[in-house]
């Protein structure tokens, strides 16, 4: 008479289990970090104090790079906060510490941190203790978490949603500049842009995949002998190119169109927006983009493969450029950006290009864009058009002073 009894309590005690755990797994929230500084860190070096920067990431699927603050036992970051959104109960944060070095192709590492319970965080009294090889304390740190329950919104959003702020890093390579010569302060800069909501544009079952019909690609990403001698040539490349170091490398947050035109496309020297056309890719997280020329270095550098970092998939990819939105006879009015899918590495579908079209301007209100298919006859217009603007219109750069005002009157 017991044994029906005892199995029913425990069928009964399996489906509460899974019950609880579908509901754990069903919950939802979003949170906001902000990394605040750390204190303590060691000497990694004989000559000075360390150059820190840590690496954050949730369940190994969404990350977040933070700025080096160079030369300090006790960095303090400024505005490193993180937005993720649908994360689930019991999510976790690493962080990892490390000493940037940009002599060496790897930086040294300080030593790491985890924290259990995001939903429920409390900060301990002296910071969280970074834990280095041996166990050995190498500082503290300290941050913030604050977690609420996902709204009606967000909890349709992806899992692990980045959604800001929108980071940029600009690396500027005088070698590189010598070698493409694209301006006469001979230097060279990269351009990448941490973007929000990536995958609610771009579908990650639309990912777009290498072309197998095109021989660079096939050189690249095949089963040639070659094909680990090429990749490793090009990680190399992007790791010079887009990789953060102590010197010439910038930092900041875009948050709008105004942003986007005055930090990013206004040139340092003449404070002016350079007509000039671009490579970009978009990936799981970042849009990235350089400069791209007919010059065998410059399009070295740009080349889609190089901007991936060898990935066998982007999100989207193609080519830019900037132009006045009503001719370039009008260059002290609006301007907008004209974005392409031209790129042979990945072959992104045309039907995508309106998603490309609504992420950006999402990311940075108030932007104009404007989408040609690689084909299009407008498109080639347009590149025409710059060109023979950039060879007969000297004076056709627009002055950040006039953008600003442009703006400010629009809005």
């Amino acid at each position: 008479m017991s044994s029906p009894s005892i199995s029913s309590g425990l069928e009964s005690t399996l489906l509460e289990t899974t019950f609880s755990l579908l509901d754990e797994f069903q919950q939802h929230y979003d949170v906001v970090i902000q990394f605040f500084s750390a204190e303590n860190i060691p000497k990694m070096d004989v000559v000075g104090h360390a150059d820190p920067y840590f690496i954050a990431n949730i369940d190994d699927c969404v990350i977040f790079t933070s700025s080096i603050i160079p030369n300090t036992a006790t960095p303090k970051w400024e505005d490193e906060k993180w937005i993720v959104r649908n994360i689930p109960i019991n999510a976790k944060l690493s962080v990892k510490v490390y000493d940037k070095d940009d002599d060496t192709v790897n930086d040294d590492y300080i030593g790491q941190f985890e924290i259990l319970n995001l939903i429920n965080y409390h900060a301990p009294p002296k910071g969280h203790e970074i834990r280095g090889t041996l166990n050995h304390l190498n500082g503290y740190f300290h941050l913030s978490i604050h977690s609420m329950p996902s709204s009606d919104e967000t909890k349709l959003l992806p899992r692990y949603t980045f959604d800001g702020p929108c980071r940029y890093f600009r690396h500027d390579s005088f070698a590189v500049g010598r070698l493409t010569m694209l301006n006469a302060d001979c230097v060279y800069s990269t351009w990448k842009i941490r973007m929000r909501r990536i995958s609610v544009f771009f579908n990650p079952d639309d990912r777009q995949h290498w072309n197998k019909k095109y021989r660079a690609a096939q050189a690249i990403f095949g089963n040639s002998p070659l094909t680990l001698a090429s990749q490793s040539t090009i990680k190399l490349a992007h790791k010079v190119l887009f990789g953060q170091a102590i010197k010439n490398t910038e930092t900041g947050i875009v948050t709008t169109a105004e942003d986007l035109w005055t930090t990013i496309f206004t040139d340092r020297t003449t404070k002016m927006i350079q007509p000039c056309i671009y490579s970009y890719v978009i990936d799981d997280h970042t849009w990235r983009f350089s400069e791209t020329d007919d010059a065998f270095f410059a399009d070295f550098a740009s080349k889609h493969a190089l901007l991936a970092n060898c990935s066998e998939y982007v999100r989207y990819a193609g080519e830019f450029h900037p132009r006045p939105k009503h001719g370039w006879n009008k260059c002290d009015d609006e301007w907008e950006l004209v974005f392409d899918n031209g790129s042979g590495t990945y072959t992104p579908a045309k039907n995508l290009l309106n998603n490309l079209k609504e992420l950006l301007i999402f990311n940075f209100p108030g932007l104009n864009i404007v989408t040609y298919d690689h084909d299009d006859p407008q498109l080639k217009e347009s590149i025409e058009d710059l060109k023979r603007a950039t060879k007969y219109y000297p004076n056709s750069s627009m002055t950040i002073e006039n953008l600003v005002l442009n703006y400010s009157l629009s809005s």
